[in-house]
């Protein structure tokens, strides 16, 4: 059965639904839920299966994934134990923004209101399927901004699968636009001084 999405027009209001596929054709947008796994100064990337479709081997948020039409916003929570084995509770993540993540390439138009949430890694057992995630990575969350704002060229993170440390450059990563990254390093800052 195709999944079918809800779509909006570019001030949030809703227009209609539309089946997944066709959605990133179209440009459309729509609702996504999007979970960062972070503690202290690391920030933990999924790397994605070479399974997936679009995509495949970059690194990207940690749990993240599209919302159907008859999902809320809370049922996101599924994301994170299809793609990480871990249970958690909506209640155990902190609200950050709903942010506009935009992705364009020659074919393809992801246009997402982004529902943002963290969630204060505490170094649980990770469990990846196979089918979305390779591996799981940590790194320093100020040497990833500098990474997506182009002042390095190359960071080093560690593998929760293999504890070996993997080298990641920009081309690594999903091709999110610099305003949605910077608005997830200005929200973990404030998470920062909210847990002090």
């Amino acid at each position: 059965m195709k999944e079918h999405l809800t779509i909006f027009d570019e001030n949030y209001r809703k227009i209609g639904e539309k089946e997944r596929n066709q959605v990133h054709v179209d440009g459309d947008w729509h609702e996504t839920f999007h979970c960062w796994f972070w503690k202290e100064d690391l920030i933990y990337l999924q790397r994605r299966s070479m399974e997936k479709q679009d995509f495949p081997g970059k690194y990207d948020i940690t749990a993240a994934g599209h919302l159907a039409t008859d999902e809320t916003i809370a049922n996101g929570v599924r994301e994170i134990e299809e793609e990480l084995g871990l249970s958690l509770t909506f209640e155990q993540l902190t609200f950050m923004g709903i942010f506009e993540d935009v992705i364009e390439l020659d074919e393809f138009l992801d246009r997402e209101f982004a529902h943002t949430y963290c969630y204060l890694y505490q170094g649980e057992p990770i469990h990846f399927d196979d089918q979305e995630v390779m591996d799981v990575v940590a790194v320093q969350r100020n040497e990833l901004r500098s990474l997506t704002e182009g002042c390095m060229c190359t960071i080093e993170g560690c593998s929760l699968m293999t504890n070996h440390l993997v080298e990641i450059t920009q081309a690594d990563l999903v091709p999110h636009r610099q305003t949605y990254w910077q608005n997830i390093f200005e929200s973990l800052t404030r998470m920062d001084a909210l847990n002090r």
